[in-house]
């Protein structure tokens, strides 16, 4: 699902900038930001590209995660890491990080990228047949089974080719008609 997290991230993205317009030299960083952001929820997997990432340190950060989660929701995989919490987290890190950084408006986009991107990270695991249960967690919402798809199967296929359309609409400002 690597590139389904990208894409929907990716597209999320150009929604919140479509929706509410930063600076436009902020687009280009909000969008890059939600996208990679989308991988985020997946740092509680051990094998997953978020986790692999920077080595030792994305390795440890995985472990850390899988320990809370299993604290605080009972299980490791698609547990915190899957939540809204977890992406208002991501978010106030990128925000606070940020802005030591970079000056201006900068920090609290690149803040609200990175929680938007986490949060539907998250939301695409829920599509899936696994499914994730924490997705609108504290409250106990789950999308119907015959909404969910396999991935690498033909629903995340159709889903990619959705998110592509929706994307290119979003750039080309087609979806406003």
């Amino acid at each position: 699902m690597g590139r389904t997290h990208a894409l929907s991230g990716a597209v999320f993205g150009l929604a919140v900038c479509a929706t509410v317009p930063p600076p436009p030299l902020l687009v280009p960083v909000v969008v890059a930001v939600c996208a990679l952001a989308a991988f985020a929820p997946d740092l509680d997997y051990p094998s997953s590209t978020a986790s692999r990432a920077l080595g030792p340190v994305t390795g440890l950060l995985c472990r850390v995660i899988r320990w809370l989660s299993r604290l605080l929701t009972g299980i490791a995989h698609r547990g915190l890491s899957h939540s809204p919490v977890f992406a208002a987290a991501v978010g106030l890190l990128a925000w606070w990080g940020t802005g030591f950084l970079l000056p201006g408006d900068t920090a609290v986009w690149t803040g609200v990228a990175a929680g938007a991107g986490c949060w539907v990270g998250a939301l695409g695991d829920a599509l899936t047949t696994s499914g994730n249960r924490f997705a609108f967690w504290p409250l106990r919402i789950r999308w119907p089974r015959a909404l969910r798809f396999r991935t690498g199967g033909t629903g995340e296929h159709v889903v990619v080719g959705l998110l592509a359309i929706t994307g290119v609409a979003l750039v080309t400002g087609t979806w406003a008609w």
